[in-house]
């Protein structure tokens, strides 16, 4: 099998976590337009990677005649070609065009939110050719909430497949051994006390604007059930947020900014965390791996409910039937954080909804209905 995405994977975005998950199950060679030059891997790496050169004309690569293109457009393996990208789009046509009986799957991550000025031009233009174009082969997107948006913009439903994301097998196995250590602490009976973390709330995720994290502690310092505020990850917003959190939290509050930490620091603060938020405002977050990390812990996640993503649709719980709108996350963190019993039954139903919708052995299953684990 191959794969063609625009960065060079495993890295640390969602499309490139999910052709790392497909390679690493399945084999063969996977095509980037865009090596990272220099940075060690964020995952180990057994399968093939070649990158194909190409020049930026914008914020558009072009890439040249060449060996791994001509290898990738001209070979007859089934072919998984990750959008959103122009130029992968682009590419996934011509090997349509090369070769019609091919079997060409298009992943479909998310739509994209239009920008200011032109940029709004070429993604409403990008969008409308991409959905045109996705009649031409069979399309996996990885919620039923894009599964119904892509159907609505003219793909035929019968060429619509989902399969949501899901962990590495040794990210499974560490995450099931902090849900064990969890169940320990928990009581077995609903009137037995509950041993709570603490009030700590965790958010994961790049130090940009869309991340949202700004929101996040506005409505951590509305909520005082929320003693801490753990912020994983880095980014060109880090020191005005630091500030802000420093400017609006209570002095019974702290926010701790942890920068890039190792796969197993991760772990740990999930493990201390009563509540993980995903508090982006852009459907071009559509699904979070951050989510089914934190619901293999037995952490329950919240993120907003958004048009044309299905971040709302990941994580929710019946427990926790909240609106998904940024106005009542201060709201429903002091709600969930200052009743004890709530927050035992958020747990258990986080994990339960992890084990029954998102684990590696119910992603493998849908591998092999979908054809791929054959291909």
């Amino acid at each position: 099998m191959m794969q063609l995405l625009r960065e060079w994977p495993p890295g640390f975005g969602g499309v490139e976590r999910v052709a790392h998950s497909l390679a690493a199950e399945l084999g063969g060679t996977v095509f980037s337009l865009q090596p990272v030059a220099g940075e060690p891997d964020a995952l180990p790496v057994a399968y093939r990677r070649l990158s194909l050169s190409a020049a930026p004309c914008g914020r558009v690569l072009v890439p040249p005649p060449s060996r791994s293109l001509l290898q990738l457009l001209g070979a007859r393996d089934p072919l998984v070609a990750h959008l959103p990208c122009p130029t992968v789009l682009v590419l996934v046509l011509l090997a349509r065009l090369i070769h019609p009986k091919r079997r060409i799957w298009v992943y479909w991550h998310a739509f994209l939110e239009p920008g200011p000025g032109l940029a709004t031009w070429f993604h409403q233009l990008y969008q409308s050719l991409a959905c045109l174009s996705l009649r031409l082969f069979s399309v996996i997107t990885t919620s039923p909430v894009l599964m119904e948006e892509l159907a609505a913009a003219g793909v035929p439903q019968e060429r619509l497949f989902c399969l949501p994301c899901a962990l590495p097998a040794s990210a499974e196995d560490r995450y099931g051994a902090v849900w064990h250590r969890r169940l320990q602490r928990q009581p077995l009976h609903s009137e037995s006390p509950w041993v709570s973390a603490g009030g700590s709330v965790i958010v994961i995720g790049r130090l940009d604007s869309y991340k949202r994290i700004d929101w996040l502690i506005r409505a951590v310092a509305q909520a005082p059930a929320v003693s801490q505020l753990d912020v994983v990850g880095e980014g060109p917003l880090r020191s005005a947020w630091q500030q802000l959190a420093s400017t609006l939290l209570t002095a019974d509050q702290r926010a701790v900014f942890h920068g890039l930490v190792s796969e197993q620091r991760k772990a740990e603060l999930l493990a201390a965390a009563d509540l993980l938020v995903l508090p982006a405002d852009r459907c071009n977050e559509a699904f979070g791996i951050v989510q089914l990390e934190a619901m293999a812990c037995g952490v329950p996640a919240v993120a907003f409910d958004l048009p044309r993503s299905g971040m709302h649709w990941v994580s929710q719980l019946p427990v926790l039937p909240w609106s998904g709108r940024p106005g009542d996350l201060a709201a429903l963190l002091q709600h969930l954080l200052s009743a004890d019993d709530l927050q035992q039954q958020a747990s258990r139903e986080a994990r339960q909804r992890y084990e029954q919708h998102f684990a590696l052995s119910i992603w493998r299953q849908r591998l092999r209905q979908l054809g791929l684990a054959h291909g």
